[in-house]
């Protein structure tokens, strides 16, 4: 009797169970940050604002920068769309030149940089398997923090990186960001940014840049 009574309620579990998987599925992209951060596994996502680079927007980014040297101003705040035009304009044109449709998503301390990229020059031994289901060009996406390195110079750290919906160990990052920018042994990608620039702090909704007139 008791067994007849709990089928109900194991059935609705299931049921349960099984609509929060579809969920969690559906909403992968979205949750995925979140989940990394409870497992404290960096995500090739961020949560926040994205923007993607423009004339416009590279225009204001570098009235904005101006500021930092010509007015004296403490710190500027740049927008997603402003940081994606110096982040385009500032990659090694290499590396810019096999990424289409690029776009920039603030994170807390870090930015995550989606495009599409021509998959055909990955070697075979770090696709594994699945060097076979890629196309010539795929989605992919990395993230990382960015910290100004020297004048005119910032690193962005990659810490994650997936393409399409897969996302490599954390230890092979360093090899796929050399495939990427040459013939390097770590997972940081230089990127030229204009001359004043001491600082960044990345937020979700925006990057404020300290002069380096601020530095001690």
């Amino acid at each position: 009797m008791y067994g007849c009574l709990s089928l109900p309620f194991r059935l609705l579990g299931l049921l349960i169970v099984a609509a929060l998987v579809y969920v969690g599925w559906m909403e992968r992209a979205r949750l995925a940050p979140y989940w990394h951060r409870l497992t404290d596994r960096p995500a090739a996502t961020a949560v926040g604002t994205t923007g993607r680079p423009g004339v416009l927007a590279l225009r204001r980014a570098t009235d904005k920068v101006d500021s930092l040297n010509g007015w004296g101003a403490d710190s500027v705040t740049l927008s997603a769309s402003e940081m994606a035009s110096l982040v385009g304009a500032g990659l090694d044109q290499r590396v810019r030149s096999e990424l289409d449709s690029l776009a920039v998503t603030l994170g807390e301390g870090r930015i995550a940089v989606a495009g599409k990229i021509r998959t055909a020059g990955l070697p075979r031994d770090v696709l594994g398997p699945l060097a076979g289901a890629f196309n010539d060009r795929e989605p992919i996406q990395g993230a990382g923090p960015v910290q100004v390195t020297g004048p005119g110079l910032a690193a962005w750290r990659l810490d994650a990186f997936q393409v399409r919906d897969f996302e490599f160990p954390r230890e092979m990052v360093p090899r796929i960001v050399g495939l990427l920018a040459g013939d390097q042994r770590d997972s940081v990608l230089s990127i030229v940014i204009p001359v004043g620039i001491g600082r960044v702090r990345v937020h979700p909704d925006g990057v404020t840049l300290y002069p380096s007139s601020q530095l001690p």
